[in-house]
């Protein structure tokens, strides 16, 4: 057993020099020190083992206590300054962490969910495959953020258990950019009874995740399987690779992230490290893969009203500008051309036809003139379709005590009445005409419900035929029309309306509309019928329509077809994805058989078996072929405890056999 002190008793065996009070039979008393991480180790009465030795039971500072610890000076002793807690609701300073019970009592800190790595409540690791979910390995723990803010002061070392800087003058690491200073060992280093305290420097955590999948598109080959997204939190193009059974495997941030300013997180990891918006780029993304295995997407930058380009090579993204003559880039569909070079279809809100400067909207189609274009000089542009752009309502909107009505002669803003003689409908807005009387007004909509920007090049979809001809879908929200363009031989496109265009019996059709081409030839427009809610397919050959799913399944009915995306199976029948807006399902249809007929299924959302809870499924559809699978990308959107939005932006492989 130890002795609270041990002595080594040294016998003198030879004579010593005789002095005053000194005998021959006398020993001398050597005190053994501890070892740097003993702490088991019985310290003489009044000391206590901290930092790799015995000190003064009664503290001064925070520095005579250990990385965690906190010197209560008035009475003299080191208490323990994990963050205490009964529920997880007391623990959302720091992301990802909840109430967990750790070195004895109940402390804020990151629960452990299966890891055997962790003896303690909190989560060890060796490299981020040891962490759950959207965790790092960073300094021996599985963390979702930063711990101290993020790094501490000169002369202080962070405490990850803790999530407190420590002072800690013994230290001398100095860290690059992207890194803070950490107690080197949290197991021994921190807590009552903390070995010798030394410090490494260790690379932040990556920036987290945002919230992506808003605008997803796909492209697959045998070799990759690719999804384009915009991130809504950051304001930022991605793209995500996923493996042949559907599993993410990495999520690249592609543009939209600043490229100066501080670095906050891991400078190799998302977003260089930087957690500060930027430009506000990605939405209308359009993804393909070429035979090369590059992947070229196509996206809209909001904050400039352009169109942008990407392509990844070599483990490398590149950007740059297509198109910022004018207001474009919404509705961006890309695709290879016969020649290998990247062509994109978007939509153009607003521009003009030199000379004439009446402000038009339209259909623009771009062709570089190499594989990897790099500047808008590498790119040939000509305008599709394109009409006069119909002025606001109201000028876009009315100021403050004003509202949007029509007299009879056309919308405009008037000023809000209090002195109507009868109470206006729910609708309705109590307004004078201008000569000083009052009367209720159905207030019109500055913003149209659906949301669709009024022009022409809506929802535009490219393919091109096996000879080279490029082909688009588009839907003209002046005209409620699905239009097509086929590209002629020398230069131009050759237009015409596939459905609508009825002067005695006006529809809107065409939103949502997809196109593609079979092996043999078969050109097909699957769409939204917005008129009568259903589901279309169009047979551009034969220059026929059918009802693909006309939301009749009694006793519901159902508004069907959005987010359509086509393909053709090997055998040359009609494959579609699409939402089911009114159950919130991704659903899937194809044509067989003979006579053909569609056979529906739902891919996802419907409840479980034995549930009536299903998920919010089918948003974004979109999907590509490779040999007999289909690979459908679509999205799941939830909300968390605390209301924040979720998306989960899923890829599901379905045969095609």
């Amino acid at each position: 057993m130890r002795a609270r002190i041990r002595w080594l008793l040294l016998g003198l065996s030879f004579g010593l020099v005789s002095g005053a009070g000194c005998s021959c039979d006398e020993e001398i008393l050597v005190p053994i020190n501890p070892g740097t991480c003993e702490p088991d180790f019985e310290c003489p009465r009044g000391t206590e083992y901290r930092r790799g030795e015995c000190l003064a039971a009664r503290c001064e500072d925070t520095a005579d206590c250990c990385p965690g610890q906190k010197c209560n000076a008035a009475l003299g002793f080191c208490a323990d300054q994990y963050v205490s807690c009964t529920d997880d609701e007391q623990c959302t300073r720091v992301p990802g962490q909840a109430c967990i019970d750790f070195r004895g009592m109940q402390y804020c800190g990151y629960p452990n969910r299966g890891n055997a790595l962790s003896a303690s409540g909190t989560q060890s690791c060796v490299t981020t495959a040891d962490c759950d979910g959207e965790r790092t390995c960073f300094g021996s723990r599985c963390v979702q953020a930063a711990p101290c803010e993020g790094g501490c002061a000169n002369g202080e070392v962070c405490d990850i258990d803790s999530n407190l800087c420590f002072p800690l003058d013994t230290c001398e690491a100095t860290c690059g950019e992207g890194e803070m200073l950490v107690v080197s060992d949290p197991d021994t280093m921190s807590g009552p009874q903390c070995c010798l305290v030394e410090c490494k420097c260790e690379v932040l955590p990556p920036v987290p995740r945002g919230i992506y999948g808003f605008y997803a598109s796909i492209a697959a080959t045998r070799d990759v399987v690719a999804v384009s997204a915009y991130d809504e939190k950051y304001g930022d193009l991605v793209v995500v690779q996923f493996d042949q059974e559907g599993q993410p495997q990495q999520l690249d941030y592609v543009d939209g992230f600043p490229t100066t300013g501080p670095i906050v997180a891991n400078p190799q990891g998302r977003r260089g490290g930087r957690a500060e918006p930027g430009e506000d780029v990605g939405e209308h993304t359009s993804i393909v893969v070429d035979a090369s295995g590059v992947i070229h997407v196509a996206y809209y930058d909001r904050d400039n009203g352009r169109l942008k380009y990407a392509n990844y090579a070599g483990g490398m993204w590149t950007t740059s500008v297509v198109d910022e003559s004018a207001h474009v880039g919404p509705y961006s569909s890309i695709a290879i051309d016969a020649n290998g070079n990247p062509a994109i279809a978007y939509m153009m809100i607003e521009g003009t036809l030199d000379p004439d400067p009446t402000p038009r909207t339209g259909l623009r189609y771009a062709v570089a003139r190499t594989n990897m274009p790099a500047s808008p000089s590498d790119w040939t542009i000509a305008l599709v379709d394109s009409a006069e752009k119909p002025q606001p309502v109201c000028e876009g909107g009315c100021g403050m005590g004003r509202a949007c009505v029509d007299f009879g002669m056309g919308p405009l803003c008037a000023t809000e009445s209090s002195t109507c003689a009868t109470t206006c409908g729910s609708d309705e807005v109590c307004v004078d005409d201008g000569a000083g009387t009052a009367s209720c007004e159905t207030e019109l909509n500055i913003v149209p419900l659906d949301g669709f920007i009024d022009g022409v090049g809506l929802f535009a979809d490219l393919a091109f035929t096996s000879t080279g001809t490029p082909v688009i879908a588009y839907y003209d929200r002046l005209e409620r029309d699905l239009k097509l363009a086929t590209g002629l031989s020398g230069a131009g496109f050759n237009l015409r309306t596939l459905d609508g265009n009825d002067a005695m019996d006006p529809t809107d059709t065409g939103q949502h509309a997809t196109i593609a081409i079979s092996s043999t030839g078969q050109i097909g427009v699957a769409y939204f019928d917005a008129t009568n809610d259903d589901l279309i397919y169009y047979d551009v050959n034969a220059g026929t329509k059918e009802i693909v799913d006309d939301g009749v399944s009694p006793p519901d009915l159902r508004m069907v077809g959005a987010d359509a995306s086509l393909v053709f199976d090997a055998a040359g029948n009609p494959a579609i994805a699409y939402q089911d807006p009114t159950l919130v399902d991704l659903v899937y249809a194809r044509r067989m058989g003979s006579p053909p007929m569609w056979s529906i299924e739902t891919l996802r959302g419907a409840p479980p078996s034995g549930s009536d809870v299903g998920k919010a499924s089918g948003f974004y559809a979109a999907q590509a072929r490779v040999d007999n699978n289909a690979y459908v990308c679509s999205v799941d959107i939830g909300f968390s405890e605390d209301s924040d939005l979720l998306l989960d932006l899923t890829v599901l492989v379905k045969s095609l056999q």
